[in-house]
């Protein structure tokens, strides 16, 4: 019996520590991809799951109400451009990357 418990206590730590690695952010750059044409959830977890497939890309959050998918990937292997293609020719939904936000000049005194 105490063996039993040992064993459980054990495979319930290992499990607790698995679910806590998949649940931290993957590290690598970010982009933000416009997604033209997803009518529902469905759509977007179409586009999830297949721009999870393209080499490179770590994790994908798409929100259908925005019509944007957040796409975690290694600049090392893909870029932005590449994986808008992919979502393009794959799901046949529009996707094109947003222009990075800059950040406001300061003005000078003149």
């Amino acid at each position: 019996m105490r063996k039993a418990l040992v064993v459980m206590s054990l495979l319930t730590l290992l499990g607790f520590s698995a679910s806590a690695q998949r649940d931290q952010p993957a590290s690598g750059d970010v982009c933000t991809l416009k997604i033209k044409g997803m009518a529902c959830s469905a759509c977007a977890a179409q586009v999830e799951q297949t721009v999870l497939k393209l080499d490179g890309v770590k994790a994908a959050k798409v929100n259908q109400p925005k019509g944007t998918a957040d796409i975690t990937y290694d600049a090392s292997k893909t870029t932005p451009a590449a994986i808008a293609k992919y979502i393009t020719e794959k799901t046949g939904f529009k996707a094109e990357p947003e222009p990075p936000k800059s950040t406001p000049r300061a003005h000078r005194a003149r």
